[in-house]
């Protein structure tokens, strides 16, 4: 039967290895019935070659067992009709061997399937307020900012490509392989920034997804309109990532700016009070409203140092003259 994509794209898939597009077509590709039989073939193939979580098979086979002879018993002491079909105990038999190889076989993908990413990665997550610094086997250095999490193969990367998966926000500084090994850092949103040795900055968060590159260049992969797209970036270029799935390109930015809480700072320029809000509770774990729009939308500008959301909103307050409301996890800014 011919498939419209190859047994290669499905295992790049499975393996987290594919861009936007290729993952769309596969999964276009799984929701079509006539293409269930050849999904499991190749499932079963991939299971098979790449390591994976060892299930409790033997627990989960008794516990099957036990299933089964409760359904023998039921149809043995149920009443039989005229014309209905009756199993001997020899077919019996049968059938609960191949009930029970199906089931095991099911036990053993479900469960591969589940772990997956507990095998394959290794991941690094910080707190609320908590930053941390890590060291790639490649020499590579990730800052990772607070509520945010970095997932790196606990195997070592492949052979042809360098790739870590983000959720939040980070500044990556990567280092050049003789090889000139790709270096690909993937958000969850089916958006991928693939590095040529540069210093750069990602934020994927809830509220958005945006790229700044400080020096080298990136290429950004992404799907729009069920369509793969690429945008080159030079130094000082800001991506934005929009609602619809474009990207906006911002030229000569202050990159410096967007990673400025690698040194416990944070850079604002005409920022709206919002827009702080959100920052702040991305970062420490406090909503923070306003208590009117017209408090929301106000702006601050200047260079601030503080160890903790504590000090930010202190800083706020003082700076535009509101008061503080806290209650638990909540905070409240009011007009004095």
């Amino acid at each position: 039967m011919k498939t419209s994509i190859t047994k290669y794209t499905l295992f790049e898939y499975l393996s987290g290895r594919c861009n936007p597009l290729e993952r769309q077509l596969v999964e276009e590709w799984t929701g079509k019935d006539e293409n269930t039989e050849i999904f499991y073939q190749w499932l079963l193939e991939y299971e098979t070659r790449c390591p994976q979580f060892v299930a409790d098979q033997e627990s989960g086979v008794v516990g099957l067992m036990k299933r089964i002879d409760e359904i023998d018993r039921t149809v043995i002491s149920s009443k039989v009709t005229e014309g209905s079909d009756i199993y001997t105990l020899d077919k019996r038999g049968n059938f609960r061997k191949y009930l029970l190889i199906a089931a095991t076989v099911l036990l053993v993908l479900g469960c591969g399937w589940w772990f997956r990413d507990l095998v394959r990665y290794k991941t690094y997550q910080t707190g609320y307020g908590q930053t941390t610094n890590l060291y790639l086997e490649d020499g590579s250095k990730v800052a990772l900012n607070a509520n945010s999490s970095l997932k790196i193969p606990r195997f070592g990367f492949a052979d042809n490509v360098r790739e870590v998966l983000l959720e939040g926000e980070g500044e990556f500084t990567i280092s050049h392989t003789i090889d000139n090994k790709r270096f690909v850092v993937k958000t969850s949103e089916a958006f991928q920034v693939e590095v040529l040795g540069t210093v750069f900055s990602v934020f994927s968060r809830a509220r958005g997804t945006k790229v700044a590159l400080k020096c080298g260049s990136v290429r950004i992969d992404y799907a729009q309109k069920e369509q793969r797209r690429e945008l080159m970036m030079e130094p000082g270029d800001l991506a934005v990532l929009d609602k619809t799935g474009a990207v906006q390109l911002e030229k000569h930015q202050d990159t410096k700016t967007f990673a400025a809480w690698t040194e416990q700072r944070y850079i604002f320029n005409s920022t709206p009070v919002k827009e702080i809000s959100a920052m702040i509770e991305d970062n420490f774990g406090l909503r923070v409203k306003t208590g009117s729009k017209e408090i929301a939308e106000r702006t601050i500008t200047g260079n601030f140092k503080t160890k903790n959301a504590g000090e930010l909103l202190k800083t706020i307050s003082e700076v535009l003259d509101l008061t503080i409301q806290a209650s638990g996890d909540s905070i409240l800014l009011t007009n004095n």
